[in-house]
Parts: C-alpha cells; structure tokens; sequence
C-alpha cells in the first residue's frame, strides 16, 4: 500500500464545503472527502508551521509544546520508521521553513524536492523589482502607505523576497501551488508500478500571502467594475488596521476564499492523475490542515494566525482515506501526533517506544474516543510575554477553553462560535481548566509551571523552567526569515 501524506498550511476547518463551508467552492478537497473518514473534531498540537510539523514526523508533544527549531537529528521520525518497513520515503514542498535556515526536515527522507515561489522564500538575488502582473495600487487600501520601500521591502518582510523569486509570474501554472501539485503528479507518473513508497506533500498555500489569479479573486470578490487584481499593500500586517474601509474588509475576505480554492483546483489535478495512473486502487491519502487562521473573525487580530492559538487557528481539516477501509464522519478528538500510528498501521508496523499516537482509522471504525482533551499551543517559554492572560487552548467535543493561570482570565467558547461565554458558565470553565492542566502536566509540562498554575497565578511565573524535550537549537541558529532580509 502507498501512502500520501498532504499536509496544507493555513487551511481552516469550515473553509471545506464537506464541512459546511456554503459559499467556497472546494471540489476536490469535498471529492477527496466523501470516500474519506472525515475528523470533525481534530486538533493542531504545537503551534504554529514548523512546531506542528515536529509533531507530525516525531509523533511526541514536544512537553508540551514543540518550539520552533531545527529537526532534532537523533530523534525517530516517521520517514526513517517507514524506510525501515521497506517503504522509499520522498518529500516534495513548497514550504521554505521545512529546509531554509537549517530547519533540516530534508534529512529523515531518501529524496526531497522543492518548489520556488511561497512567502519567505528567497530564490533570487536581482536589482530589477517590481510589482507582479497581477497587483496594483487599489484606493480601498489607501489607508496604508502607498510607498514601495516601506510597504514591500520593510512593512511586509517576505516581500523582499518574494518578489524577487517570483519573477516572470504570468500564468496560472506559473504559481507554485500550481507547480507542487504539478511535480507530485509527475512523482506519481514515474512511480507508477510501486506499492511501497510514502509520498510526504507539503503544500504551503492558502498560506499568505493570499495571492492568486485575477479570476479567482473574482469568485468572491463580485464589485462591479473589480478586475481581480490585488494591492500587496494588503498583504501586510497593515491589514489588521481598525479604519480600513468594510470594501477593504470584503477584498481580504475574498482573498482568502481564493486562495483556498486555487489550491483546490490544483489538488484536484494531483487526486485525478492518482486515478489515471490506476495508482488509487492501492495508495492511502490522508490530508491535514496544520493550522488555521483568521478571517475577520478575531478582534486582537482579524486577518492572519495569532497566538496563543484560539479555536480558528487550531481546529484543522483532517481526512483519511485507505481503499476499502470505510468512509464517513467521526467526532472523536484527534491531534496531529495521531498520524504517526496511523501511517504506520497502514504500513503495517506501530509506533516506537515513546511515541503517544492513536491509530485514526481504528478510532474511526470502532467509534472510540482516544482522547477526552485535545491541547493546542506555542512552545511555553512564550508564556513570559503572557503570562496574566491565556497561555494555550484545550477543547473538547463541544467547548474551546482559553487557558489562563487565572481562571477569572480564561476564555471558553462552544466550538463554532465566537463569543467569550466564561462568565455564563463558571462550572465549565472550572472543570476544563483543570483537565486541562492534568492533561498539559501529564504531557511533560515542567513542574514549576504546574505548581504556578496550580497557585491560580497568584505568584509569579517562575524565572526558570525546562521549554521542551527536545535538543536545544544550534549555537548561533535563528530563523532565516525576519530580520536577515535586511542584513541584520
């Protein structure tokens, strides 16, 4: 049996029509749900891209957390577990972060290829810059400085970048969704007679920016008049900016929703060569979001991620599909360390000692319920900067619980909905919190933060304590993607 594993970036649960979503179309992703087990209650674990993904090729929390940092060399991975079962592993991303500035997710694979073209990444060293086909200055964005420099080079960072590598853009194959899917194909084309490979696809869209073709903008952005093209004013964090005009608030709505369907369509290329190539008969395909986002819908941050991760960034899309396995819905809580069973299940093997993962489709046929507190968060030494307000989210089936040391500070929210409805319901709060912080301290939370929060933050966070599990980052490591743009 093959296996494909999709992992998409900044892909909200409700933005699937398959998930109820009324008005983005997403044909392929609906397509490649129905004949799936559709998790309606899964999770993201650490938070955000590059922690997230730790979980997924380590299968472990990260106690709790994973940070973001380079890929610990000597820990066990899920490439390096299926090799060992005969499978040849490939990676084929467009997600810089996975291989840039040292990240080393490259290494557990026997072959990796990357895609130009996503946000941060820097292919290209050239003196002639200029806006992409498909921008222009708008008015509804006039609110932000119209100035090159600052707009492109310093008030959105990637763009220094971004521009650059994406130079001679024209057609719609020309965009790196596009092509990603385009090589996969091609993978799947020239390895058409195996049964033993594991195809890991990292698709970094509908990631920002929210960049696509004119016609799909068009979709959902019906102003008479409005040709499609987007203002790049619009991809920096000025867009969170509370005098935008609702023109301009309905303009990054639509971006959003066309991102997610110019991923789609070329998802469904890669789902329709699996079916021309005979290869769907014998390949799993399991497809997670690895994070969320917002769309006007978080008022300390309306458009884009923020931390610490609240419902819209950690509830994430999550379909499993074997040939003759079943298919249907499952409400059981998941997380993203449940892959790691799962694959290997398929493969036919099981988790290393050490790995705390659940086996997806067995939870789904049985009807189990693995899981009573799904934890979703960034690594805690980010606690310092927050440490008198939520510190991470945990949910269960029906409650998204904002986690404070302070239970009087704590956010709970049914799951769907918006308003902050803690004071309604004391008991509620009371009982989540305190699952929660089992659940956080059984993970391997330091116990100094225990105690603190067991203290109901009446005395300080503690000066020291144990951020992860892991290995630290190399000497002398930062991410590559802030301030070195600007040769800092």
């Amino acid at each position: 049996m093959n296996i494909v594993l999709i992992v998409v970036d900044t892909l909200r649960f409700d933005y699937l029509g398959a998930n109820g979503h009324p008005e983005v179309a997403t044909p392929s992703l609906d397509r490649l749900a129905a004949r799936s087990w559709n998790f309606q209650r899964a999770f993201a674990g650490s938070f955000p891209t590059i922690p997230l993904r730790t979980d997924l090729m380590t299968g472990r929390y990260g106690a709790p957390f994973h940070p973001w940092k380079p890929l610990d060399f000597d820990r066990p991975t899920l490439p390096r577990a299926l090799s060992e079962l005969g499978y040849c592993t490939q990676l084929i991303h467009d997600t810089p972060h996975l291989v840039n500035g040292g990240h080393a997710f490259d290494f557990p694979f026997h072959a990796w290829t990357q895609v130009r073209g996503a946000e941060v990444d820097r292919a290209w060293i050239t003196d002639d810059w200029s806006y992409l086909p498909n921008w222009r200055l708008d008015p509804m964005f006039d609110p932000l400085p119209r100035d090159e420099e600052t707009v492109l080079r310093r008030g959105w960072n990637p763009g220094a970048g971004y521009v650059p590598t994406n130079r001679g853009r024209l057609r719609e194959e020309d965009w790196n969704v596009a092509r990603l899917f385009t090589t996969a194909s091609h993978f799947l084309r020239e390895n058409v007679i195996r049964d033993n490979f594991f195809l890991w696809l990292d698709c970094f869209d509908p990631h920002e920016p929210w960049d696509s073709p004119p016609e799909y903008v068009r979709l959902y952005d019906r102003t008479p008049g409005y040709d499609g093209r987007l203002d790049p004013r619009s991809f920096s964090p000025g867009r969170n900016r509370p005098d935008l005009s609702p023109r301009a608030v309905a303009n990054l709505k639509a971006q959003y929703a066309a991102k997610v369907t110019f991923m789609d369509r070329w998802l469904g290329a890669f789902l329709d060569t699996l079916e021309e190539t005979g290869l769907a008969a014998r390949t799993a395909v399991v497809l997670l979001g690895d994070h969320g986002t917002n769309v006007g819908d978080r008022q300390d941050s309306p458009f884009g991620k923020a931390a610490p991760p609240l419902e819209n960034e950690a509830h994430v899309p999550l379909l499993v599909h074997v040939p003759d396995a079943g298919a249907g819905t499952s409400s059981a809580l998941v997380q993203s360390q449940d892959i790691f069973a799962t694959l290997l299940r398929i493969a036919g093997g099981r988790p290393p000692e050490g790995v705390v993962s659940h086996d997806l489709l067995q939870t789904a046929q049985a009807g189990q319920a693995p899981r009573s507190l799904a934890l979703c968060g960034t690594a805690v030494h980010t606690w310092k900067q927050r440490s008198a307000g939520v510190l991470f989210s945990a949910f269960d089936t029906e409650w998204a619980l904002g986690v404070a040391a302070d239970p009087g500070r704590c956010e709970l929210r049914r799951l769907g909905e918006t308003v902050n409805v803690a004071a309604d319901h004391p008991d509620t709060v009371v009982r989540l919190r305190q699952a929660a912080v089992e659940e956080i301290a059984r993970r391997g939370l330091d116990p100094a933060l225990v105690a603190w929060l067991g203290t109901e933050g009446r005395e300080p966070l503690p000066r020291d304590y144990r951020v992860t599990d892991a290995h630290p980052a190399p000497p002398g490591w930062r991410t590559y993607f802030g301030g070195l743009y600007h040769g800092e």
